[in-house]
């Protein structure tokens, strides 16, 4: 998924500076075969023809489309747009680069790019939620509406007048679906329509136990990912030396004590990750008692073999001895010790190989070396379909406030 706030930014600051040239918003709905970007990538372009911000493929297809946004934005009319990627890139480029899938992309008018940025909060607040793409049978279609928090108790932002006419609960169900599963769907609605629904995704939190010279390199790195980073420490000297990029918080946690509390005020959900990096045991003890329970996606542990699984031992007795023992299923999300095995040594190649670690967990994905990867590289698995009783989550938070009329999901 492209990230809107990128496109958010992208779309207002080409606003101001060529207020009369129209924009067009290209999205990704259906992949055929292997593809380098996925269904829900997102491409900004203008009527001069101007890439702006996203791409929807390896670099082959953004000129094209951005050359059909005069056309589009001159009639008001979305258009589907279907590039084979095995032949049509010979007679658009001239040369043959034999990618191995189909890409469809609706290309449509963007008369107000304020709905991405509401998109954006959504998937801030980490609530869930979805955005829907509607596609008629006349080869149009348009970005409908917007889902804000659980498929049940969610509001639905309305975003084009078609969207009016759409079956709301049935919508639900479907963003419950890709809600659960992590994977944009195409759903056929009838006979002249099918939906799009893409999953809001929290970005990946990411707490740093521990303000030395590592937690610098982690903030980097991560942040460059668009995760939201946090570095805590009990000792706020350490945490007013560090030099991190705006937007990473820095947060003192006096005592040990207290850790549950920091916890409980930080995202704790399954797009978090914990990677301990204090090299103080009774701290990175604390912490990790403190994270295992939770339905936390990652935690990570720095150091060697030995002290890893000293410390894990000795949180493990001491959950025990609280009658709440270490689960496979916790010691599955334990990654002690942390990181990929990449050979690096300076604190930056430590970052790296546990930041890279993090994201294949976060992604499902084993890490290993995309040569010996037996299925598609871009491909993803298909979509799993969920039990009709499968229960849905329930974080609740307040709805997003703006001048789209708003549908109890229900």
């Amino acid at each position: 998924m492209s990230s809107f706030v990128e496109l958010a930014r992208a779309a207002q600051a080409a606003r101001l500076a060529r207020p009369d040239v129209p924009l067009a918003l290209a999205t990704l709905v259906q992949v055929d075969g292997s593809s380098y970007r996925q269904p829900g990538a997102r491409l900004l372009v203008d009527a001069d023809g101007r890439v702006l911000a996203g791409a929807v493929s390896g670099g082959c297809l953004e000129g094209d489309v951005a050359a059909r946004a005069a056309e589009v934005c001159a009639s008001g009319r979305a258009v589907r747009l279907m590039y084979d990627l095995r032949s049509d890139l010979e007679a658009i480029w001239g040369f043959g680069a034999r990618c191995d899938g189909i890409a469809h992309l609706l290309l449509e008018p963007l008369p107000d790019w304020r709905w991405m940025a509401q998109v954006e909060a959504v998937r801030a607040r980490r609530h869930g939620g979805a955005v829907v793409v509607r596609l008629d049978a006349h080869g149009s279609g348009a970005t409908c509406a917007v889902l804000d928090g659980d498929s049940t108790t969610g509001r639905w932002h309305l975003l084009h007048d078609d969207a009016r006419h759409m079956p709301l609960p049935e919508l639900g169900g479907l963003a419950h679906t890709v809600r659960r599963t992590g994977h944009a769907l195409l759903h056929p609605l009838g006979d002249d329509v099918t939906v799009f629904v893409e999953p809001l995704l929290a970005p990946v939190a990411l707490h740093c136990v521990g303000a030395g010279r590592g937690a610098e390199a982690f903030a980097r790195i991560a942040h460059t990912l668009g995760w939201q980073v946090t570095i805590l420490d009990h000792r706020p000297a350490l945490l007013e030396g560090l030099v991190v990029p705006e937007g990473v918080t820095l947060r003192q946690v006096r005592q040990l004590d207290a850790v549950h509390t920091a916890i409980s005020e930080l995202p704790h959900d399954e797009r978090t990750a914990v990677a301990l990096l204090s090299h103080i045991f009774d701290v990175d003890a604390a912490w990790l008692g403190a994270s295992l329970p939770l339905p936390f996606g990652y935690v990570g542990v720095l150091g060697s073999r030995a002290r890893a699984r000293q410390l894990v031992d000795h949180v493990a007795h001491h959950l025990t001895a609280l009658g709440t023992p270490l689960t496979a299923r916790q010691q599955r999300k334990l990654h002690a010790p942390i990181g990929l095995d990449l050979g690096g040594e300076t604190p930056a190649s430590i970052a790296l190989a546990a930041v890279a670690e993090i994201e294949a967990v976060m992604h499902a994905r084993p890490a290993g070396f995309l040569r010996e990867r037996q299925s598609p590289i871009h491909m993803r698995t298909p979509t799993p379909q969920l039990l009709a009783d499968d229960p849905a989550t329930t974080l609740l938070d307040q709805p997003l406030r703006c001048d789209l009329p708003e549908y109890p999901a229900n």
